[in-house]
């Protein structure tokens, strides 16, 4: 290969800064492959402001081009809750508009590949795939893992009607969704988001896939980034008020060792589950000890990450989440199940891991981690800084230089 930047066509959805999750995750691949490459971006309108905002500030190489494609307000409310099936007709149509502007942007500028990056999820792959004489790319991809059954018999009868539908769908949309099998045929590149999604894609495509986690950590230069308190433990939480995020079990944990610690309990996140949650921290007699944020800026979350001792992650169905590159990086050491791509980004350097078998096992097993954790000051120190080198260990850059090897294999 020669010097000359490499253009790439990318389609990512869901990308703005400021945010963390599907949106940062799509905002971080673009900037920081725009040190290498020149990006040129289809993206939701809705993220134009925020993006044009910032975009002249930032010193990147090569500054990516973005296109706006309109959702409409109804598509961008279903996104914002996330987690409807109702979403996906409207996301369909914005794919479709996609697929129009990326055939003239082709004809505009000479495109040496083409990458599907976001939303990660399977079963919507786009169109872009149906262009004959590009190289093309899509992933990471995920969204295949199912909730698991066991979980689900604590949850809301809603729920698990829900849950038992959506695993359904899942099983039956891997199987035959048609533009899923042909996306994946098609692709010179497939990348999955967690060795779940890999085995799958291998399955789907009759290929090999590759596996990069779809979201990494920043560099950030520092000794500690965590301010410790040897007396009031502050336990962050952070994610969608819904069941799949199980932040019951974290109550419920709590509860169990309420009179052993003295605990502060920050909740950042809003959803459909907000007045369950809180009524049940009442009737469990730790609502005193819970602090509710809601949903804030992503600088917020940033500055409880500094000011807590450690961060409490339930979560029971995820690819690889921001929230956690981010924990780490701010030198917050982590307990989570052992599980998605939460259960392979951290290890015994910066957190405590707990298998995922059931809501009454994970409870109590939460409870021993919480409480090991938080009376042992030594180890939150010890944790705290192995966060900092484990993410040195997953930064952007190692992905992207993981990515543009990939395209370079394409080419």
């Amino acid at each position: 290969m020669n010097d000359k930047p490499l253009n790439i066509l990318v389609s990512a959805y869901a990308c703005g800064p400021n945010w963390g999750s599907e949106i940062g995750m799509g905002w971080n691949w673009v900037i920081n492959l725009s040190n290498y490459c020149r990006l040129y971006v289809i993206t939701e309108i809705g993220f134009k402001n925020e993006i044009e905002d910032v975009l002249p500030g930032i010193n990147i190489k090569y500054t990516p081009q973005f296109y706006y494609e309109d959702i409409g307000d109804r598509g961008r409310e279903l996104f914002w809750k996330q987690g409807s099936f109702s979403f996906y007709k409207y996301y369909n149509t914005w794919q479709q508009k996609a697929l129009k502007r990326s055939k003239k942007i082709i004809n505009c500028h000479q495109i040496d590949l083409i990458h599907q990056l976001n939303m990660i999820g399977f079963r919507e792959p786009g169109y872009l795939w149906s262009i004959k004489d590009k190289p093309f790319v899509w992933g990471p991809v995920g969204g295949f893992n199912q909730m698991p059954l066991s979980y689900m018999w604590s949850m809301s009868a809603k729920d698990i009607f829900f849950y038992c539908i959506k695993n359904g769908i899942n099983q039956y949309q891997k199987r035959y969704l048609s533009r899923v099998q042909q996306s994946a045929k098609r692709a010179n590149v497939l990348i999955a988001a967690t060795s779940i999604s890999k085995d799958e894609l291998d399955k789907i495509s009759g290929q090999k896939s590759y596996l990069i986690g779809e979201t990494g950590c920043e560099i950030i230069n520092n000794n500690s980034s965590v301010s410790k308190s040897k007396s009031k433990i502050k336990i962050l939480w952070v994610g969608r008020l819904q069941a799949l995020k199980a932040l019951p079990i974290a109550i419920k944990t709590l509860s169990k060792i309420r009179n052993k610690i003295d605990f502060e309990f920050i909740i950042i996140g809003d959803g459909p589950d907000e007045k369950k949650c809180k009524r049940l921290a009442k009737n469990l007699q730790i609502d005193k000890n819970c602090t509710w944020l809601g949903r804030i800026s992503n600088k917020e979350v940033i500055n409880n990450m500094k000011s807590s001792n450690f961060f409490f992650f339930t979560s029971l169905k995820e690819g690889t989440p921001h929230v956690i590159t981010e924990a780490i990086q701010n030198g917050l050491p982590v307990i989570c199940h052992d599980a998605c791509g939460h259960g392979t980004i951290i290890n015994e350097t910066c957190g405590l891991k707990i298998p995922m078998i059931n809501s009454k096992t994970s409870v109590k097993l939460f409870s021993e981690a919480v409480l090991k954790l938080a009376l042992d000051f030594e180890l939150q120190l010890k944790l705290s800084d192995g966060a900092l080198k484990r993410a040195q260990e997953v930064t952007w850059t190692s992905k992207v230089k993981e990515m543009l090897d990939l395209y370079k294999t394409v080419l």
